[in-house]
């Protein structure tokens, strides 16, 4: 026997209820009991383990069929049993069409209600299970899914997106805990009004605010009964919401997070869902299943925070290797820098799209780390070099593509603006050689960008070049060295004012 299974048997003839009561009684199920189908619904509400329901056909108010229909409504995984006498069997079966699992036909046998009743809950236990696997099965699949996201933005996206089909809403938000603790602010939303979207609650104050304070979950089924609810309610919508807590023990360094006894679990954020699609209200099953997204999702948002802050100490210290080069030679300071701002200039101007934009951002300032593997003495010289030292300097995009390549979190990008910034278009440049757009589009703006600062700064051997020479010099290699789009693109700028000479 499934346990909790109490049965519903639904009648508008006394003497069948008190015979199907005492035949499910005497089999130890526990069994309730309506004359019509208004009261059988007020049952189903009152009584959450009412898993199977037997109902007669031809009642008044309220026929079985149509009560088949809002009993599956109220609980879809009711399983309904049709009452009948011999001649209404093809309402039974037209019955079984809109959902009754089985139907027995009257006057029945003992022996043909336990037959139902077993298969019936079999049907339940397996049905039951399976559901209980999918839900696992979609667990487990959230969790591999957050812990793959690097981007913390994205990463809360996916977890609302997640969290309201997972219960069936339809309008949601996660509000994030601000770095001194102090307050939520929106980070990620969901048909949310414009002017909910972007709101900021002080801890304690509000809903959010409230559950980030007691570090505890709030599910609401109705925000009228509790007044007290109802006053901190703002943009609320709908009677029926939850809110859940993500939070963990350890703070990561550099966050505060609010805690109710100091010492316990610290709020990383709250989770907010209201609006079901169907209408209902959102449930007990609701909050355990937010309860377990939350805690997966905020490991994710830790492990994000953490791998952010290992990157970026990374990245630090990569950036001051190409400053200590740099500071060797004062002909050279600030020449990464500046050719990173020339080439996130010329790359929003052209219209790049943002992750593209955003990998120049972080490789191009890395253009010439390469260098560290080249003599001082061939870097600084004031002479012309030799044959022989031209190919040592030749050698640094490849040094420095083998110095970042084993940094997990560079990619393909990071590392073509370093190996790629000294190719041409015309095929002549090097290590590799690469032709026209062989060449990625971000590494010939860079290529231009380096150029330019080159030639318009001084050096030990001569001084910046003007504009019209430079001007003059961009044209002459345009096609052959650069880019004969991204040319013009410099040239207007220099034209415009919209680029510096450092002289």
């Amino acid at each position: 026997m499934v346990e909790q299974s109490r049965i519903l048997v639904v009648d508008d003839e006394a003497v069948i209820r008190e015979l199907m009561g005492d035949i499910l009684t005497e089999e130890g199920y526990p069994v309730e009991s309506a004359a019509n189908g208004r009261a059988a619904l007020d049952l189903l509400k009152q009584f959450d383990d009412i898993v199977l329901l037997f109902t007669d056909i031809v009642m008044p108010e309220m026929d079985g069929i149509q009560l088949i229909r809002e009993a599956r409504s109220l609980k879809p995984s009711l399983i309904p049993i049709v009452m009948t006498g011999f001649a209404t069997l093809e309402t039974a079966r037209a019955a079984v069409k809109e959902g009754a699992y089985d139907y027995v036909l009257k006057p029945f046998s003992l022996s043909e209600i336990k037959l139902a009743v077993s298969n019936a809950l079999e049907r339940y236990r397996l049905a039951h299970e399976n559901a209980r696997l999918r839900e696992v099965t979609e667990l487990f699949t959230f969790s591999e899914q957050v812990v793959r996201f690097r981007d913390e933005h994205a990463l809360l996206d996916f977890v609302l997106k997640a969290a309201l089909e997972r219960v069936g809403a339809k309008r949601g938000s996660i509000m994030l805990t601000s770095r001194d603790g102090r307050a939520l602010e929106v980070a990620a939303s969901v048909g949310l009004p414009e002017e909910a979207a972007h709101v900021s609650v002080t801890i304690g104050n509000g809903i959010s605010g409230l559950v980030a304070q007691r570090g505890a979950p709030l599910l609401v089924e109705d925000i009228g009964k509790t007044p007290e609810l109802a006053e901190r309610s703002r943009h609320l919508e709908h009677d029926s919401f939850i809110s859940v807590p993500l939070e963990r023990k350890a703070p990561v360094d550099g966050w505060r997070y609010p805690s109710p006894t100091g010492n316990g679990p610290r709020v990383l954020a709250v989770l907010n869902v209201s609006n079901k699609r169907d209408g209902r209200q959102f449930n007990e099953g609701d909050l355990k299943t937010l309860n377990v997204l939350a805690n997966h999702a905020s490991i994710a948002i830790e492990n994000v925070r953490l791998i952010n802050d290992i990157e970026q100490s990374h990245l630090s210290t990569l950036t001051s290797m190409a400053l200590l080069i740099e500071a060797k030679d004062p002909y050279t300071h600030g020449h990464s820098q500046r050719v990173h701002d020339l080439s996130i200039l010329a790359a929003q101007r052209m219209g790049l799209p943002k992750p593209e934009i955003e990998v120049l951002n972080l490789g191009a300032g890395l253009h010439d780390i390469g260098k560290i593997g080249v003599n001082d003495g061939i870097l600084n010289k004031s002479e012309p070099l030799s044959d022989t030292e031209w190919d040592m300097i030749r050698l640094h995009p490849q040094i420095g593509y083998d110095v970042l390549e084993p940094v997990h979190f560079l990619t393909k990008g990071h590392l073509d603006l370093v190996r790629y910034h000294h190719e041409r278009v015309d095929g002549n440049g090097y290590p590799d050689g690469l032709k026209g757009d062989q060449v990625p589009e971000i590494v010939r703006i860079l290529t231009v960008a380096d150029a330019f600062d080159a030639m318009s700064s001084s050096r030990a051997y001569r001084r910046g070049m003007p504009c019209d020479r430079i001007i003059e010099e961009l044209r002459r290699c345009s096609g052959t060295q650069f880019d004969p789009r991204i040319v013009r693109l410099f040239i207007e700028m220099i034209q415009a004012g919209e680029i510096e000479i450092t002289g």
